[in-house]
């Protein structure tokens, strides 16, 4: 039951017993008591509805001091976006909550439940979407000015050198020795390297056996021939490129050698020289256009694109899952920024409260409010008919006692 109604009945409770009490309020202590309980509770119950009332309307019709909340609604609503922008919804106050939850938890369990579901599907998506909306051309001319002013304003022997020395290091020689086995993988496959190889080996064989009979004898004795040698490098090729995936010490003592090679390379001026001559070559926005609108049809054919979006996003997704302090950075990255947007458009929210204030009639401010509060102002009606109860029954008693005693 609503607070409203119990104090109606509250009320109603009081009358009632007033009227019905009234003739016993001659007839001894305690029926006086009893009418004089009533009819405290009766003045105290209609006093206090009349308040109460008198917040949101006009009691009786009476219109002195009553409507309140109409009559002070700029007061009040001032107070109101003053207490919910600057203290309910203060930027200190929401960011001292928001501190408090750890919001990595969170984006993990969302990520675990829903990662594979919604987040993928939605890299997807985009993939799509940036695949069909963008023009390698137009890309590339938009990126090239940039790009080449960029490249202007850099040292380019210092970036040639740095290039170089990059590449040196063990990690980046292990990337570039895969590409280069995975490229001579293909490359000793090709027919026509080996028909090449076969007549460099007969143009070999044919000027050292001429060169001595003796030579050409045991040529022919071991049964060399052009096909036979280039077949014999093809499968010494094969074995090495074995050798390497299957050997990981292999691969380590590779990596190590192509290294040793990238750093004096690194260290050769006539290189240095001629990688900044690309460089600056560059710098030609014709020229880097012209590679950029390469690269980007590349990277746009197909599902190069959706793959590689893909792909990272799944790692990235599996890597924030596992690692903790990913997690952590992660955590304090978005409570800094929500601080930040926070402070940054504080009056925001106190435009949106103040807005939606203003936007409300009379009548729908008052209906809002008495919806919010009404129901609890109740208690003060039920308070007013209890206690005026109690105290008119105190009273009565105190004045039949003085009266007593003064034999009145």
């Amino acid at each position: 039951m609503k607070k409203k109604y119990k104090a109606t009945i509250a009320l109603a409770i009081s009358v009632a017993g007033a009227a019905g009490t009234a003739g016993l309020a001659k007839a001894g202590f305690w029926g006086g008591m009893l009418h004089n309980g009533f009819l405290a509770a009766t003045i105290g119950g209609m006093a206090d509805w009349f308040a109460v009332t008198a917040l949101f309307r006009k009691p009786l019709g009476i219109s002195y001091r009553t409507e309140i909340i109409i009559r002070n609604r700029q007061r009040i609503m001032q107070a109101v976006v003053d207490f919910a922008g600057n203290d309910l919804l203060g930027a200190d106050n929401v960011m001292k909550f928001v501190r408090q939850q750890d919001t990595a938890v969170f984006m993990k369990e969302f990520l675990v439940k829903n990662g594979e579901a919604m987040l993928l599907p939605a890299v997807d998506r985009m993939a799509l979407q940036l695949q069909q909306g963008l023009s390698p051309k137009v890309l590339a001319r938009e990126l090239a000015p940039g790009l080449g002013d960029m490249l202007g304003r850099v040292q380019l022997d210092r970036l040639a050198a740095d290039f170089l020395a990059g590449l040196s290091r063990q990690e980046s020689a292990g990337h570039i020795l895969h590409l280069l086995a995975a490229s001579a993988e293909e490359l000793l496959e090709d027919e026509e390297l080996r028909q090449l190889l076969v007549r460099y080996a007969d143009d070999v064989l044919t000027e050292y056996g001429d060169a001595s009979g003796g030579r050409s004898f045991l040529i022919g004795l071991m049964g060399m021939t052009g096909e036979r040698i280039a077949d014999m490098l093809l499968e010494k090729g094969r074995g090495f490129l074995k050798e390497l995936a299957e050997n990981p010490a292999a691969e380590e003592r590779a990596a190590a050698w192509l290294g040793d090679r990238l750093s004096e390379l690194a260290e050769t001026p006539a290189v240095v020289d001629g990688l900044m001559n690309v460089l600056e070559d560059l710098q030609a926005q014709e020229k880097l256009a012209g590679m950029l609108e390469q690269v980007l049809a590349e990277l746009l054919a197909g599902d190069r694109l959706a793959g590689w979006l893909h792909g990272m996003a799944e790692s990235a997704m599996k890597q924030f899952i596992e690692n903790s302090q990913m997690q952590q950075r992660a955590d304090a990255m978005l409570k800094d920024w929500l601080e930040s947007e926070l402070q940054g458009h504080h009056d925001v929210i106190a435009g949106m409260i103040e807005e939606r204030l203003s936007r409300l009639s009379d009548k729908e401010l008052v209906e809002f409010t008495e919806e919010k509060v009404a129901d609890d102002l109740q208690m003060i009606r039920i308070n007013g008919s209890v206690v005026g109860a109690i105290a008119g029954m105190a009273l009565y008693a105190v004045i039949y006692a003085a009266g007593q005693v003064l034999g009145v």
